[in-house]
């Protein structure tokens, strides 16, 4: 099941060639997890950087109460570490693992040295990190300015988009609720207007897109008013 925002972030590996992923290969360590298993905790030293090779990665934030809020899935070829490592504090989510996963976790004496040898390596790590500042100040900006159907309709795309275009797309409407930041009633009526529309039909944990020229024009009349 993807996340609305996930795989909106290019991939790190679309960014390096053939060489530099054989570099990380050479000197990384290979870390393998079961499905649910944690990966790493919030507050724990952030010395280190991974790339994912195999499986879907969860992060979010875990409560003391026993809820969890969502963040992002990242999927194979993707890096998560940046932030923490660059700033050099602690990391700042909880990563699990949402499916069996394969991890090259990267320490600091391993990504100093790539940084140091190979120019693709450093300048992939900062096209991602990029994309990452260009995808939040997005987020913020809809959030301020668009109205929350037309920020449904732009969430709907993304995932398609991310499923290469698919029509009918595994999504809880429950989803996108964290992702947007709004209740989940709110996005109950947003998905409702829109399936009155027939631009979607829904499903039990799924849509389907009936009408993808429409659901742009909401976005894109939406983002006029930015």
């Amino acid at each position: 099941m993807l996340n609305p925002i996930d795989y909106s972030i290019s991939k790190f590996i679309s960014f390096a060639d053939e060489k530099t992923i054989s570099q990380i290969r050479e000197i990384a360590e290979p870390k393998h997890f079961k499905k649910s298993d944690v990966i790493e905790t919030r507050g724990e030293s952030g010395d280190h950087l991974h790339l994912i090779d195999q499986g879907l990665v969860q992060l979010g934030i875990n409560g003391i109460d026993g809820s969890r809020f969502n963040l992002t899935r990242l999927g194979p070829g993707h890096t998560f570490g940046e932030t923490a490592y660059f700033l050099n504090q602690n990391i700042m989510y909880d990563a699990n693992a949402e499916s069996d996963v394969v991890l090259q976790k990267l320490s600091r004496a391993n990504i100093d040295h790539l940084m140091t040898h190979s120019l693709v390596f450093s300048k992939a790590l900062m096209a991602v990190s990029c994309m990452r500042v260009r995808t939040i100040l997005s987020y913020i900006g809809d959030t301020l300015g668009m109205p929350l159907q037309a920020r449904v309709a732009k969430q709907i795309l993304s995932v398609s988009e991310s499923a290469h275009n698919a029509s009918i797309i595994s999504l809880r409407q429950v989803d996108l609720a964290h992702s947007l930041g709004v209740s989940r009633v709110s996005i109950g009526k947003a998905v409702k207007a829109l399936a009155e529309q027939d631009l979607i039909k829904l499903g039990y944990g799924k849509l389907e897109i009936l009408s993808r020229r429409d659901l742009v024009d909401i976005v894109r009349k939406g983002q006029r008013q930015l």
